[in-house]
């Protein structure tokens, strides 16, 4: 019930933003008005509106990742399974079926990408992932099944497709249907309503909310073997192996071009134990990750070179529109946000 509750929550939300927009309003970013030229020549003004769509991101932290397997009947001559709670026997059978796992902490990961940015309501991404980790052993009902305490490292492509859910263009969209309410009201209220309505609409809002979708291609690279043991108990990806990915967004914007991120996602992904010794088995994984990073739009408006103009905030020359601040400083600054 509450799932269906929150979809009938967001058809309407998004319904009454697009009601707005068709009635000529700003609020997905895009105008019905004419928009100042970025350059000199008609293809140079294309290709910058097309620039200042795109934007690259960095991001680095760490995750926990719990892996799981399952081992049918068999002995522990055959798969390099220990029975750790009694170490003096060397032999002992293997119940009918045992379920395995391990937890693990991974430091660091790496994310690098770049997002396109589609009315200010979608995005979309790609990138590369890499992550380096060292194996502990599996463990489970006094059982234990080593890795040789293998290293790893993981690389993975992704493509991503999000949804903005909320930024400074559905909070102006949120306020206006808020203060509807007192235009019916008398005429000292409605002033006085009005006023704090125009405040807060000028104010600038920095935050946004953002939910993503990924879709990767996984690659392992597993070093050597540590120790000399009788079974070599590789780890390998599976072929044609896919990983699936949630993720929640919330950024910061510094100014129009940077801004600093936190994203939490939720992975699952599989691999595959490759040695000749013994019947491939796989091995599925979770992966909870929390990561930091930094957004750097492409300009597409040029930096104003003129000697002798000090303005700071975006302007025109002869029609041409150039900004007159470093893409780390807000181009349209209001009241307070000097420096």
């Amino acid at each position: 019930m509450l799932k269906l509750r929150g979809i009938l929550f967001m058809v309407v939300f998004f319904g009454l933003v697009f009601q707005s927009f068709c009635q000529e309003e700003d609020i997905f970013g895009i105008t019905r008005k004419a928009r100042p030229l970025k350059s000199e020549s008609k293809v140079g003004n294309a290709f910058r509106s097309i620039q200042e769509l795109f934007s690259f991101q960095v991001a680095s932290g760490g995750a926990y990742y719990a892996m799981n397997t399952s081992f049918y009947k068999g002995d522990g001559q055959v798969y390099p399974i220990t029975h750790y709670q009694n170490a003096d026997y060397e032999y002992f059978p293997l119940p009918d079926t045992l379920s395995l796992q391990v937890k693990q902490v991974i430091l660091p990961t790496i994310e690098v990408g770049v997002r396109m940015n589609v009315l200010n309501l979608l995005t979309l991404g790609a990138g590369y992932g890499w992550e380096s980790t060292r194996l502990a052993p599996f463990e489970g009902n006094g059982y234990q099944f080593a890795l040789q305490g293998t290293s790893i490292q993981a690389t993975n492509y992704y493509a991503s497709l999000g949804l903005v859910l909320f930024d400074a263009t559905r909070r102006r969209f949120l306020l206006k249907q808020k203060y509807k309410r007192f235009n019916q009201a008398n005429p000292d209220l409605k002033m006085r309503m009005q006023r704090e309505y125009n405040q807060r609409i000028r104010q600038n809002y920095p935050w946004t909310v953002s939910v993503e979708g990924e879709v990767g291609r996984l690659n392992l690279i597993q070093n050597k073997q540590q120790l000399a043991t009788t079974y070599q108990a590789k780890l390998s990806s599976l072929s044609n192996q896919f990983t699936y990915a949630g993720v929640i967004r919330v950024g910061y914007q510094l100014s129009e071009y940077a801004s600093i991120f936190v994203k939490g996602k939720y992975m699952q992904r599989s691999f595959v134990n490759g040695s000749s010794d013994f019947s491939p088995f796989p091995m599925d994984q979770v992966m909870y990750s929390l990561q930091a990073g930094i957004t750097m739009k492409v300009p597409g408006t040029k930096r104003c070179k003129i000697n002798g103009c000090g303005v700071v905030m975006k302007h025109r020359h002869n029609g041409i529109e150039y900004r007159g601040s470093s893409i780390f400083n807000l181009q349209n600054r209001k009241i307070g946000q000097w420096y």
